[in-house]
């Protein structure tokens, strides 16, 4: 039996690396940087975001409690930040254990009442129905994945973001090794994730993350056969990733196994 969230601050890695040597640190986000990340969050994932712009949701108070805050209170997100003290990239996760019936109950209150209190929400969640359909294509749901992958705790990454402006090579990788780092060292088992854009893809394939369902864009129309997302960029699909991160968990022969019985095409 894993052990639940535990208290953790600071650097990660002791090392000097590439990074370091750029004046770039990586620092679990704490209470105190919580302002300043959520506007980062703000100004430069969800414009990028392929979901977020496409369902025209904007800043209010309901995403930045359930989506953003959510994580950075369990001191399990990461902010790399640069040698002026600027943030340049978040890499947002919690964790979430198998007998956490409260959060559970949480989870499933969110996702049914509100397609039903739309009326009394902030206009920038009204497409959030969609934002759901999404994930049930995908089958993302945490709380079944304790029995999918034989685990009592996971990893659930909630979003990937660095700034192109910055100019440092591999930010986004890193982000998500010390996530995993970090995930791993707090008794997490296996990490699981959406990814809705190619670049975030390239990250998470070079980490052997295994696809376990996708969803091509250009198949996701309404009843009319419209496009719910009509402006996916250069972004073709999204789609559900898992990645053991301790011997205790799934053995890699099942998990290859997973991908075969579900039919999935894991791509190249």
């Amino acid at each position: 039996m894993c052990a639940g969230p535990q208290e953790n601050s600071g650097q990660i890695a002791p090392e000097l690396n590439e990074f370091e040597k750029q004046g770039i640190q990586f620092r679990v986000i704490t209470e105190d940087m919580v302002p300043a990340c959520l506007d980062f969050l703000w100004d430069q994932f969800a414009p990028q975001a392929t979901l977020m712009r496409n369902l025209d949701i904007t800043r209010n108070w309901l995403m930045d409690e359930m989506k953003f805050k959510a994580c950075m209170k369990q001191k399990t997100s990461i902010a790399a930040i640069d040698g002026q003290g600027n943030i340049i990239g978040i890499r947002l996760g919690k964790i979430v254990t198998k007998k956490n019936w409260v959060a559970w109950l949480k989870d499933k209150l969110y996702t049914k009442l509100v397609p039903y209190l739309l009326w009394a929400l902030p206009v920038g969640v009204r497409n959030l129905p969609i934002y759901f359909k999404i994930f049930n294509y995908l089958e993302y749901d945490v709380w079944k994945m304790f029995d999918q992958f034989s685990c009592d705790t996971i990893y659930a990454a909630n979003g990937l973001c660095s700034t192109r402006s910055h100019g440092v090579r591999g930010l986004g990788t890193e982000l998500v090794k010390r996530s995993e780092i970090l995930a791993r060292d707090m008794g997490c088992e296996v990490a699981v994730a959406i990814v809705t854009g190619m670049y975030s893809e390239r990250v998470f394939l070079n980490l052997e993350y295994k696809v376990l369902k996708e969803l091509y864009y250009q198949n996701f129309r309404d009843e009319n056969g419209e496009l719910y997302l009509k402006d996916t960029r250069e972004h073709s699909k999204c789609f559900t990733c898992v990645k053991v991160l301790t011997q205790s968990s799934l053995p890699k022969q099942e998990l290859e196994h997973l991908e075969e019985d579900q039919g999935v095409v894991v791509p190249a």
